[in-house]
């Protein structure tokens, strides 16, 4: 499953609104604290008043014991030892508004010229429980406007901010070696991403320069080296066909050949492999790979009639290939020689192509080597005299054409399957 990615922008905002959020709540929590210790004080404040009133009423009339609906003094034979005030919190009906309010009730014990009494007392506390539940009621209206405040603003300003910055990878994105493009101006007064823009000028100029030097360097190379190794093959050749040589300077002369010839065709395979890694082969097309394939078994006919091999046939009309045709000519011609290479004389290769896949199987021994090890460069079975580089190169056709190409060895058989959109 992919992974789902977001942009800069939208990242960086949803980190802020995390700690806004928080950062918002801390503070609403430590409001509604200080609201409380507030509320406490003043509700504080109005029992040491009732309570010194009623100390001055009870110091003039000790037997005329004060009761009405807020307060209530009962005298006790003693005051209870290590006492401290109890406060609690009750619902009662106010008379005047005729509905329920919340009110704080203090029970605490007072001594009056040698007389304890026990003193409970009820005080309003509505509006001011109502005040700190505003805080609440005035912070998260707050922060929800704010929250789709900075939502707007990524959706207004992403588009803006981050302009330059999606053309610079369009640009990365886009760009192809080698076809030295000129680069649109990218204008931005964003630091980083005129930072962003002058690095990527610069890593584009070193590597065209890099490129074209390797590139007139290889293309020089294998040319000079074709001329001098022609020659010694010509001249081998030459030799080969004298008959006035004994036996020993016959065999190290074809060997001088063979390996002329083996160094030629390495040249020209690295040649090549080089041509496709720098993606020179840009002509993609949607072609049919029926009449394709047919023209390749034609050529190797004759290849396969010398190991009386057979091609067995089951081709779609209907399969294609997404590939450049110069890619799709040199994948199939390294698959079908590899497959004749391989075949023991007198069997059979299979060709089939159904709608989505094209798969080359023949009959063979085992390689001697893992199964995912067979792409790789220079990887050849004991005794064979191949370079190791054709099935290198069809990987890689397949990697740069979006293909996927599996190997598997079954039943005494090698299947070669490629598989893509059609």
């Amino acid at each position: 499953m992919r992974k789902k990615r977001f942009n800069l922008l939208s990242k960086a905002l949803f980190f802020y609104l995390v700690l806004t959020l928080v950062t918002v709540l801390i503070g609403a929590l430590i409001l509604q604290r200080e609201a409380d210790k507030h509320m406490h004080r003043i509700l504080e404040n109005r029992f040491r008043h009732r309570e010194h009133w009623i100390e001055r009423v009870l110091e003039k009339t000790p037997d005329k014991l004060h009761r009405s609906k807020h307060t209530s003094v009962t005298e006790l034979a003693e005051i209870p030892s290590g006492f401290e005030p109890v406060y609690s919190d009750t619902l009662l009906n106010n008379e005047y508004t005729q509905r329920e309010q919340i009110y704080r009730k203090k029970i605490t014990y007072l001594e009056v010229n040698g007389r304890a009494y026990k003193l409970e007392m009820i005080n309003d506390a509505d509006e001011l429980y109502r005040f700190r539940d505003d805080v609440f009621h005035i912070v998260l209206p707050v922060l929800f406007v704010l929250v789709a405040a900075l939502f707007l603003a990524n959706y207004l300003l992403s588009g803006y901010l981050l302009d330059p910055f999606r053309k610079i990878l369009k640009q990365m994105a886009t760009y192809k070696i080698g076809q030295a493009v000129p680069v649109e101006p990218i204008r931005t007064s964003t630091y980083e991403f005129d930072k962003l823009k002058q690095l990527y000028e610069t890593m584009r100029c070193r590597i065209e320069s890099d490129y074209f030097q390797l590139k007139e360097y290889t293309e020089n190379m294998s040319h000079e080296l074709q001329t001098p190794l022609s020659i010694i093959q010509n001249k081998s050749e030459s030799l080969l066909t004298t008959t006035d040589l004994d036996e020993e300077h016959m065999r190290s002369l074809k060997t001088i050949y063979d390996e002329t010839v083996q160094l030629s065709r390495l040249g020209k395979a690295l040649n090549l492999i080089t041509r496709i890694e720098n993606q020179e082969f840009q002509n993609i097309q949607n072609l049919p790979t029926g009449p394709v394939i047919e023209d390749h078994i034609d050529r190797v006919k004759e290849m396969a009639d010398m190991k009386s091999i057979i091609f067995n046939k089951e081709l779609d009309e209907s399969h294609s290939l997404q590939i450049d045709p110069g890619l799709l000519d040199i994948m199939l011609r390294n698959l079908i020689k590899n497959a004749i290479r391989n075949a023991p004389g007198g069997t059979s290769i299979e060709v089939r192509t159904t709608g989505s896949t094209m798969e080359f199987i023949n009959e063979g021994e085992p390689a001697d080597f893992p199964e995912e090890k067979i792409f790789d460069r220079f990887r050849k079975g004991s005794g064979q005299h191949t370079l190791g580089l054709g099935l290198a190169i069809v990987r890689r056709i397949c990697e740069i054409s979006g293909l996927e190409i599996v190997y598997r060895y079954v039943d005494g058989k090698h299947r070669f399957m490629i598989s893509g959109e059609q």
